[in-house]
């Protein structure tokens, strides 16, 4: 394998001159150990699957998927809810504008059964949109975790 790099890139001698101190035989073993450490990085995995699970794993242990308080029910609740149900302002005794209460009524289950009511929908413009509700009980699937 060195020959043909030798080969396709054949070196003049003005080339050579600052690596004099190289031996042939330092050459060839660096060469051998960068491919070494090659093919031992590119076998570390048995097969496709564990790649994939690998992607798919925190550090962890939980799936890229695991939907928390701080990465994304924060966000809806903060976007649809949060005008009517504050700390100042908690309509009909409901804040949203936290953790803890807002995980007191994703338990409860009263937050998914506004979001989806068709009569009363809530927010009072009009349902959320499907992802945003999917994303609120993936939420309280994942165990309504904060972060």
């Amino acid at each position: 394998m060195l020959f043909v790099i030798i080969e396709l890139y054949p070196m003049k001698k003005s080339e050579m001159k600052g690596f004099k101190h190289l031996s042939a035989r330092t050459t060839i073993r660096s060469f051998c150990i960068i491919l070494l450490s090659v093919f031992n990085y590119s076998c570390e995995t048995n097969s496709i699957s564990e790649l994939v699970a690998e992607e798919e794993t925190n550090i962890d242990g939980t799936g890229p998927d695991l939907v928390t308080y701080d990465n994304t029910a924060r966000f809806i609740l903060d976007n649809a809810c949060i005008e009517c149900h504050n700390t100042v302002q908690a309509t009909a005794g409901i804040m949203l504008d936290s953790f803890e209460p807002a995980a007191m009524e994703a338990a409860s289950g009263r937050m998914i059964t506004r979001m989806t009511d068709i009569n009363n929908p809530m927010p009072p413009s009009g349902n959320l949109p499907d992802v945003l509700i999917q994303d609120i009980m993936q939420w309280i699937d994942d165990g309504i975790l904060e972060n």
